[in-house]
């Protein structure tokens, strides 16, 4: 699975490929939001949709993801 960065319109530029790389990063960095939507679809997957009304997960991401990673 590689991450999208969708965000690329976003009012935090840091979503945004030119401004992420002036600051040292390859690319645009991949909203949390949406790597946390990554990492929730094997639990839809292996527990069902009820997981979604009812189940928690926690993450804490490590480093910043660029678009494709």
């Amino acid at each position: 699975m590689r991450a999208r960065n969708t965000s690329t319109q976003s009012e935090n530029k840091i979503h945004d490929d030119t401004l992420a790389r002036r600051y040292g990063f390859r690319g645009g960095l991949v909203p949390g939001v949406i790597v946390y939507a990554y990492l929730t679809e094997p639990l839809v997957a292996g527990l069902g949709e009820a997981w979604l009304a009812r189940g928690t997960a926690h993450a804490r991401f490590r480093r910043p993801i660029v678009d494709a990673e």
